[in-house]
């Protein structure tokens, strides 16, 4: 008896870790943006705002865009690559700071933002949906309020999402796509 409740154990716990690994995604989902830096937004980064602060706009860029798209059914093989064309922080960087000590991260803003460009090509390389988007605020006091060094960048980043998810609906919703 203890031998069949050990097998049975032993086969909930195998179901159970195969779940774990086993990913779960609509059969037709888009797939996570590739993510793209203009050369004179890598040499921003890498020697006025630190090199670190890449994956943290990467990150936030797939997760925009994935938020944006994760309903949408399209055709298998689509691929969505989002270009960095320009960026600035609003507050500043951990590097900023680092740089000069008596700067306040608080207090010191400036007029940030992003400029992206979005593509979605079709497994020959065609591109299907093609989005840019560009968001700095006019003055500082029309900034964003929040604290994070991206906040404004952020803002253009989830506008940018949005847009680029309605072009995938209207090319999914289009048709002889």
């Amino acid at each position: 008896m203890q031998g069949l409740f050990r097998l049975a154990r032993a086969g909930w716990l195998a179901l159970f870790f195969g779940l774990l690994v086993t990913p779960v995604l609509p059969a037709a989902q888009l797939p996570d943006a590739m993510v793209d830096f203009a050369p004179a937004v890598v040499a921003s980064l890498r020697d006025r705002f630190g090199s670190d602060e890449t994956e943290v706009l990467r990150a936030a860029i797939v997760t925009a865009v994935a938020r944006e798209t994760q309903h949408i059914s399209a055709p298998p093989g689509l691929t969505v690559t989002v270009t960095v064309r320009d960026i600035a922080p609003t507050h500043p960087t951990r590097r900023q700071q680092a740089s000069e000590p008596g700067i306040d991260p608080e207090r010191t803003r400036f007029l940030g933002g992003a400029d992206l460009a979005g593509v979605v090509r079709d497994t020959q390389g065609h591109v299907v949906a093609d989005v840019m988007y560009r968001y700095y605020p006019p003055t500082l006091e029309m900034g964003s309020p929040k604290l994070d060094a991206w906040a404004d960048a952020r803002l253009a980043i989830d506008q940018f999402a949005v847009k680029l998810g309605a072009a995938c609906r209207r090319m999914v919703s289009s048709p002889g796509t």
